[in-house]
C-alpha cells in the first residue's frame, strides 16, 4: 500500500513526459500555419516576397547590417546606369545569426522564384541572445535541428561563459515553446501586426522593398544618445587602432578553425547550388562583410570559407583604410549599422563591386 504513491507519481511523470513528446511530434510534422501572420516585418516580407517572388532577380539576406544598410531602390538604379536592369529585395532580419538565415534561405528557395540569379549572405555568427524568447518571431524558427545547431554556434563562440548561460537559457525557451506549439494561435487572436517592438512599420518596409533606415525608428533620438553617451569613445578608439593595423592582423581571431558556422555557411552554399537541380534555374551566392568594425561583428568564419574554397565571391567592406567614408560617424548611426546617408553611400559602393563583378563573369 505504500507504494502506491510512488507508482502514481511515477506514472504522472510519464503521462506528462508522454503527452509533451506526442504535442511536440504532431507540432513539428502537423504544423498549424506554414506561415505565422504574428512575425511582425518577417512576415511582411516573406507574404510580400511569396506573392511576387518572381519579379525579383537579386535577394539580399542577412541581419539589421544588412536590413540597414543596403537600399534595394538605389541599387536597382545604380545597377541600371551601367547596364544592366535588374530587380532587388531586402530580406534582412533583425539579429539573425546563420542558423536563422539557413531557416528563412530555405523558405526562399522552397518558394522556387523563378528569376533570381543572385543571393547575397551578409552571415552573421555571434548573435545569440535573445531579449523576449517566448516571441512568436524567435519562437518560429527553433526547430530542433535550428536550436540544435544554434547551441553549437554559442558553444564555440568568444562570448564569456555568464552570457553564453544566459543564451543557452534564451535558445531552450524558444525551443520549448516551439515544441509545444505554444503561440500557434496567436495569428487568430491578431492576425496582423503592422509594426515591431522597435517601431518598424511593416507597410513602409515593403514600400522600401525591404529596407528600412535606422533614422525613421520611432526611438532613434534615445538610440543616438546612448551611442554617444556609451560607445562613442570605444567606437573611436576602436576605429584608430583599426586603421593602424595591417591587413593580416585584422584577420587574428580566438575563432576555432573548425568553427560549426563554415559548416553551416557550407551548408547554405550546397542548397542554392543544388537549386539549379530542381528549377533549372543557376543562382549563384555572394557573400558580403558589412562595414563594420571587426571588434564589432565576427567575420572569421566567412574569411576562412573563402580560404577553404568554400565562398567563391566575397564582397569585404569592413576595412576603413580602403572605405574610409562608411565609417565616418556622419554616415554612421552606431558601431554596427549606418544611416541613411550611409546606407546610400555603401549601396552605391556595393553596386559598383557587383557590376565589376557581372563585367568579369561575362569576360569568362
Amino acid at each position: 500500500m505504500k507504494k502506491k504513491p510512488i507508482f502514481i507519481l511515477l506514472y504522472g511523470w510519464i503521462f506528462i513526459l508522454c503527452l509533451i513528446l506526442t504535442n511536440g511530434l504532431i507540432n513539428l510534422f502537423l504544423p498549424t500555419s506554414n506561415m505565422h501572420q504574428n512575425l511582425g516585418d518577417v512576415s511582411a516580407k516573406l507574404a510580400y516576397f511569396t506573392k511576387h517572388k518572381d519579379n525579383y532577380d537579386i535577394i539580399f539576406l542577412g541581419p539589421s547590417t544588412t536590413y540597414y544598410g543596403v537600399i534595394p531602390k538605389i541599387f536597382d538604379e545604380s545597377i541600371a546606369a551601367n547596364g544592366n536592369n535588374l530587380k532587388s529585395f531586402n530580406f534582412g532580419i533583425m539579429s539573425a545569426n546563420v542558423a536563422e538565415m539557413d531557416f528563412y534561405l530555405q523558405k526562399i528557395l522552397a518558394l522556387k522564384p523563378a528569376k533570381l540569379k543572385w543571393i547575397f549572405l551578409d552571415c552573421l555568427v555571434n548573435s545569440f541572445v535573445e531579449e523576449t524568447p517566448t516571441a512568436t518571431k524567435n519562437v518560429y524558427w527553433h526547430t530542433p535541428i535550428k536550436t540544435l545547431e544554434n547551441i553549437k554556434l554559442i558553444s564555440e563562440s568568444t562570448l564569456n561563459l555568464p552570457i553564453k548561460i544566459i543564451a543557452l537559457y534564451a535558445n531552450s525557451v524558444s525551443f520549448i515553446h516551439n515544441w509545444l506549439g505554444i503561440g500557434n494561435f496567436s495569428d487568430y487572436v491578431n492576425p496582423r501586426i503592422t509594426a515591431t517592438p522597435g517601431g518598424i512599420l511593416s507597410d513602409r518596409v515593403i514600400q522600401e522593398s525591404g529596407y528600412y533606415a535606422m533614422d525613421w525608428m520611432n526611438d532613434i533620438e534615445q538610440l543616438d544618445r546612448i551611442f554617444q553617451e556609451k560607445y562613442l569613445q570605444i567606437y573611436q578608439q576602436e576605429l584608430k587602432q583599426a586603421k593602424s593595423e595591417s591587413a593580416d592582423s585584422q584577420n587574428i581571431s580566438k575563432y576555432p578553425l573548425d568553427s560549426y558556422a563554415i559548416k553551416i555557411i557550407k551548408k547554405m552554399i550546397d542548397r542554392i547550388n543544388n537549386q539549379e537541380k530542381i528549377t533549372h534555374n543557376k543562382i549563384e551566392p555572394i557573400f558580403l562583410i558589412p562595414p563594420a568594425l571587426n571588434a564589432d561583428v565576427e567575420h572569421t568564419p566567412i574569411m576562412r570559407a573563402f580560404n577553404l574554397g568554400y565562398v567563391s565571391t566575397l564582397f569585404a567592406f569592413n576595412n576603413p583604410n580602403k572605405f574610409p567614408s562608411l565609417f565616418e560617424l556622419a554616415n554612421r548611426s552606431d558601431q554596427r549599422h549606418l544611416n541613411y546617408q550611409g546606407s546610400e553611400k555603401f549601396t552605391k559602393i556595393l553596386a559598383a563591386e557587383f557590376s565589376n563583378h557581372l563585367k568579369l563573369s561575362e569576360q569568362r
